[in-house]
């Protein structure tokens, strides 16, 4: 499983990684924490590539991903020391073996998807600061960034683009039972003043008033969870809308409030979810959209962020490759990795296909995704994988192509 970037790339090259993670990547005066740019756009949408190579064209900066909804709803668990990365670690090993990891100056960023609004402070039984939960709004430092004490920031675990997991922070143990939500420290990176950073800043005088209103905290949990569901999820192009509101249900799943609910009870959530989507979708009555919905939800076999891409591909790699793989390519590790991969993941799915891209399977076995598109014809050829329906075309343009396993 590939842990890091080469170490002989430039730093360009490391920055255009992350962006292509669909990450919001912007640039640090090098050896600081503190961003000279006037940011707050960048809470909202990424710099293109051409931006990027202007600004990091001279490898002198430090960069930073922007946390929330504009890097695909990332959040980062800061441990400000060792020792309670290590205890949070030993009681999440599971987490801890798979979750992308950075070594810090003091301690370590733990990454995982989450609708975290703001900053949550995390401090001790005796009241000593043990680190911070950061969500949209703020940003975090990455590799190859030098710390303001001379050290480099380096990747424990590296980031494939779908080994993320959408957890609950406080299941995950990233949370107490009780945190005290502040919005800027002086030992974390500050975050520019706007419009949305207002609205985060002003939370507690709303809250007062939702709890005068008979509104309780898990109430407005809730609610928060929905708009940043419907925010990721809504339809940027026409001929989408099926497929988001899909995406949508998905979201939804994801959050442990609502796994066991019945979909009708979602409608009000869903007549939001298709007002805003009204731009950008051919069809304009909302009962085509509920009826949508009301049929995605029982497909849904895996919530968001369930069975990840590099849970599934940790499992093919550490168990015995298929036994048409070892005949075949006796002398190819890494084909036999690929089809012990695609067996793997038609478990998972069960007897529905599976989606794959050739650019997650090129990122998970370190070649390229025309190498990895070679290797999947062979198996298509080998009778061992059988395309279903194939991704990237006028009518799947944002869709994997889906594959069947059809080796014994």
């Amino acid at each position: 499983m590939r842990k890091k970037p080469d170490s002989k790339i430039g730093f360009l090259e490391y920055v255009l990684e992350y962006h292509n993670l669909g990450w919001c990547i912007i640039p640090v005066p090098y050896g600081t924490k503190k961003a000279r740019i006037k940011w707050g756009k960048y809470q909202k949408s990424r710099p293109d590539e051409n931006q990027l190579r202007k600004w990091f064209a001279n490898g002198r900066r430090n960069m930073a991903v922007v946390l929330g909804e504009v890097s695909g709803g990332l959040v980062c668990r800061d441990f400000d020391t060792i020792d309670s990365y290590e205890t949070w670690k030993k009681c999440h090993p599971d987490l801890a073996a798979i979750l992308p990891t950075v070594r810090t100056g003091k301690g370590y960023h733990v990454y995982f998807l989450a609708p975290v609004p703001g900053r949550k402070d995390i401090k001790g039984n005796n009241g000593e600061h043990l680190g911070e939960l950061r969500g949209s709004g703020h940003y975090c430092m990455l590799p190859q960034s030098v710390h303001p004490n001379g050290s480099v920031y380096e990747w424990v675990i590296f980031p494939n683009g779908e080994g993320f997991l959408a957890l609950d922070p406080e299941q995950a143990g990233f949370l107490p039972k009780e945190t005290d939500v502040t919005e800027q420290t002086e030992n974390t990176e500050p975050t520019e003043k706007t419009e949305n950073t207002e609205a985060i800043e002003g939370g507690e005088e709303e809250n007062e008033s939702a709890r005068k209103e008979g509104k309780t905290k898990t109430d407005e949990t809730v609610e928060s969870a929905v708009e940043e569901a419907i925010c990721a999820t809504l339809p940027k192009e026409l001929h989408t809308r099926n497929h988001q509101i899909f995406e949508f249900g998905r979201t939804l799943k994801s959050l442990p409030q609502f796994v066991d609910i019945d979909p009708r009870e979602f409608r009000r959530y869903v007549e939001l979810w298709h007002e805003r989507a009204l731009p950008n979708i051919a069809t304009k009555e909302f009962e085509e959209t509920w009826i949508d919905f009301l049929k995605a939800w029982p497909r849904i076999k895996y919530a968001k962020g369930d069975e990840p891409m590099a849970v599934i591909y940790e499992r093919a790699v550490r168990l015995e490759p298929p036994k048409i793989a070892v005949e075949k390519y006796p002398d190819h590790g890494k084909l036999k990795i690929l089809v012990s991969l695609c067996r793997e993941l038609q478990r998972a799915a069960g007897n529905e296909p599976f989606f794959l891209s050739a650019r997650t399977a090129g990122r998970l076995l370190e070649v390229s995704p025309m190498q990895a598109n070679r290797w999947l014809f062979l198996l298509k050829s080998d009778g061992i994988l059988k395309l279903i329906c194939k991704g990237g075309t006028a009518d799947t343009v944002r869709q994997a192509s889906r594959y069947r396993y059809v080796a014994g």
